[in-house]
Parts: C-alpha cells; structure tokens; sequence
C-alpha cells in the first residue's frame, strides 16, 4: 500500500468506518465522565470533612493535566499513531480512577489530586487522538465527526449523574464510594485495551516525521482565545454542576431532569453544528452563540430564577458542543498539512483546559460565598459578551477565515 510519508498516522483503505466510530465513541465517553466529576466532588466535604472550596480540587486538578495532555499529544500522534494514542490515554483515564478509588477508600486527597492530575494528561491525549481517528477513518461522514465527541461527553455524564442518583452516592460511605470506582475503572482500562487491539491492525508502522512549516496565516492565539471564551461558561458549569442544580432546586427527581436536559443540549450542539456554521458562517456563529450565552448569564446574575437557569445552562451547553465541533474544521482550513493540524490544534486545546483552571477557580468562589453568586455569573457574562463583540467589531483578529 502506498501512504502520504508525511502522514505516520494514515490507515488502511479497508478500516470500516463503523469500528473507527465506535470505537472513537467509546474512548469519548470514557475521557467523558470528567463532566460528571462533581457528583463525585459533591461527596468530600462530607467525607473528607474538608471546605466546598476544595472539594472542587480533582476537577481544576485534571484541567492542569488536560492541558498538559494535548499539549504533548500530537507528538505521540505522529510517533506511534491516532490509535495507540487514545488507548494509551483512556489506559491511564482508567488507572486515574481506580486510584481515585483506593484514594477514597483511604480517605487521602492528596493522593486523589495527584491521580486526577495525571488523569487529565489521559483525557488531552485521547481527545486529540479520538479527532485525528475519526478525520482519517471517516473522510466522508461529516456529520459523525462533529457529533462524536459531543455525544459521547454528554452520554457520558449523563449516564454517571444517574447511575449515581439509582445507587445513592449521596448516602454511599467511603469504601462504597471506592469499590465504584475501581470497577468504573477497570472498564475504562479495558476500553484502552481494546482500541489497541481492535484498530492496530489496520495500522503500519512509520517512521515519525517532522511538521512542515505552515503556509498559511497563523491565527493560534486568536483561536485559542475564541476557544478559551467558548469553553469558559461550560468549564464553569461543569466544574460544580451539581451543586450549581442543587441551588436551584433540592428536589433530587428536578435535579437529574436539569441535568439530562443539559447534557441533550451539548449533545445538539454537536450534531448541529456543521449545519449552523454552514448556514451562517464560523464568524457570526461564534459571535452569537458568544452574545447568547453572555447575555443570559448576566440576566441569571440579575433574577437567579431557576427557569431561567435552565434555559442559560441549556445554551452554554449547547454552545459549548457547538464550538467544539466547528473549531477543529476551522484550524484544519488553515493547516492542510495533518501533522501541522495536530500540533495547532493541541496548542489551542490548551485554553480548554486553562478555562477548566479558571470555571474552577470562580465556582469555587461561588460555592464558598453565597453572596458572590451573583457577581460571579455576571463576571463570566460580560467577559464572554466582550469576547463576541470583539470578535465582531474586530474580524481581522482571526485572520482570513473571520474577515
């Protein structure tokens, strides 16, 4: 078979589209359960007897790793292949929760920090992988693209937030709580696995080869600015989302229906995204979705009331999805050269972990004084409502693509 040299990572003409959907699925929904961290958060202040503040810890913990992980992903991409890259990344996802189990069964965070930070360097190399996966192995299916990753994060957060409402983890002790977790984590070790086993034979081997210099404009840090405003407001949300569901409401049937419903909206974020961009182009899609979500957030910081709650959580989700999905074809339009696109893209996934660092940082403010709430939401409302309109008045600072 003859291959692009400078493509270490190409496939085989014969990969089935269907095992390379499900398997970038699978590892998705692995990497995709960090968005249901807080239900596991939501237990340590009553376990480990310490301050809500820190309680969100292993969240801003696994953000730092995130960063850290799609920073270094690329390289691993081009060395040993998309493939072994995202096993090798939900491998260690899964060892991070068996040790987050071990952790919780000793009653040790320390230890648990340190697990989450390393987990998070799994999730950026899987994340990453997963994209140059279902960009090879599914050329022609651009909808499957753009909904993958959204799909398997929101199904994933989903199903956690209500497996943890069927087996009272509310209620759980600590060596419960653990034992969970090992078993959840064994699981995703042995998705890693499988990834190896099932895609490595439609792989061979290369030689690494160096990025060509781009041709192109460079507009990273425009679009690792767009993606750190995009991921902001959903960062935040997801670093307390069940303590943020618990204000709103104590009943626990009310609060697993909010949460579906923001988990579907990240879900159609994704699946619409290819047809929003398309129908009003990547520049006024972003400045809208950018408007909207600061708009709401500063009406919330204004009436608190819990239907508008919702709708606001319902449009940074689903913002969030869309964002996500439209930005790699973005960066791609720019960089046609595959392994320059994952370099680019691994440095503008770096603000995605940045804005975990951040949500983390204010959710915990928000969490530690009831008083704050308010200025908090307003805050990331106007940060994110100057960024839409920035981008707006300003075209030019996203280069040809934007003007």
């Amino acid at each position: 078979m003859t291959r692009d040299k400078s493509d270490s990572t190409s496939v085989e003409p014969s990969l089935a589209p269907v095992t390379v959907a499900v398997a970038s699925f699978a590892n998705m929904f692995c990497i995709g359960t960090v968005y249901a961290l807080s239900t596991l958060q939501a237990q340590l202040s009553r376990l480990f007897g310490i301050s809500n503040v820190w309680s969100l810890a292993p969240f801003g913990a696994t953000c730092l790793g995130l960063s850290i992980g799609v920073l270094t992903s690329a390289s691993m991409i081009i060395q040993s292949g998309a493939h072994a890259t995202a096993a090798r990344g939900t491998t260690l996802w899964g060892v991070t929760v068996i040790g987050a189990g071990i952790s919780f069964s000793s009653l040790k965070l320390g230890l648990m920090i340190i697990c989450f930070l390393f987990g998070g360097v799994g999730i950026g190399w899987t994340y990453l992988a997963v994209v140059a996966l279902i960009t090879q192995g599914l050329p022609k299916h651009a909808l499957a693209r753009s909904a993958i990753g959204p799909l398997g994060f929101s199904t994933a957060a989903a199903m956690f937030f209500f497996l943890s409402s069927v087996f009272g983890v509310d209620a759980a002790d600590a060596e419960t709580l653990g034992r969970m977790l090992v078993l959840l984590g064994v699981t995703f070790a042995a998705v890693g696995a499988s990834t190896q086993l099932s895609l490595s034979i439609f792989y061979k081997d290369s030689a690494m080869g160096s990025p060509q210099n781009s041709l192109t404009e460079d507009s990273g840090p425009f679009f690792s600015t767009l993606l750190f405003f995009n991921a902001l407001p959903g960062m935040t949300l997801f670093s307390g989302l069940l303590p943020l569901a618990s204000h709103y409401t104590s009943d626990t049937d009310n609060k697993m229906w909010i949460i579906s419903c923001c988990m579907i909206a990240l879900a159609f974020g994704g699946v619409l995204a290819p047809s929003i961009c398309a129908y009003f182009g990547a520049r006024l899609t972003f400045v809208g979705i950018l408007f909207l979500r600061g708009v709401l957030l500063i009406l919330l910081s204004q009436f608190e009331r819990s239907t508008q709650a919702i709708y606001t959580m319902l449009a940074i989700l689903f913002a969030h999805g869309t964002g996500f999905s439209i930005l790699p074809v973005l960066i791609k339009t720019q960089n046609r050269n595959q392994q320059l696109f994952y370099f680019k893209y691994g440095r503008v996934l770096v603000s995605w972990g940045i804005a975990g660092i951040v949500g983390t940082v204010v959710n915990s403010i928000l969490l530690s004084q009831a008083s704050s709430i308010s200025t908090g939401v307003m805050l990331v409302g106007l940060l994110t409502l100057l960024s839409g309109i920035i981008m707006y008045f300003v075209p030019a600072l996203g280069g040809k693509l934007f003007a």
